[in-house]
């Protein structure tokens, strides 16, 4: 299956060359899938382009296909393996150890400030 961006996506469904647009789960996660009036298929690429965007909750792929316009979507769960999604999933290592600073730098200045002020 070759890639498509979230503009080359949206350009196609407004100039109408879509037959078919879906959510597919593979996994434990979902992919946003087109179909061309060419031919083939088409997934959804991450924001540099180079793979297949993979959503862990379906409903915020449906959410960016609303947001595009797109009225109707095929949804195929045959592949879909709930299990697998913690697995498969993104990690953002950078992310949660940021989000234990915070938490530990708001602890230490809740700790300094009295109660009510």
């Amino acid at each position: 299956m070759d890639v498509i961006s979230l503009g080359g996506l949206r350009t196609a469904l407004q100039t109408g060359g879509l037959r078919a647009v879906g959510v597919t789960a593979s996994g434990g996660l979902f992919f946003v899938t087109a179909q061309p009036r060419s031919g083939g298929w088409l997934v959804l690429a991450t924001t540099r382009g180079k793979q297949a965007r993979g959503f862990r909750d379906p409903g915020k792929a449906i959410l960016l296909l609303h947001e595009i316009g797109v009225t109707k979507i095929a949804v195929d769960v045959s592949g879909w393996k709930p299990g697998r999604a913690a697995v498969e999933g993104r990690r953002r290592p950078d992310v949660s150890a940021r989000q234990r600073r915070v938490h530990g730098v708001a602890k230490l200045v809740a700790g300094l400030v009295p109660e009510g002020g």
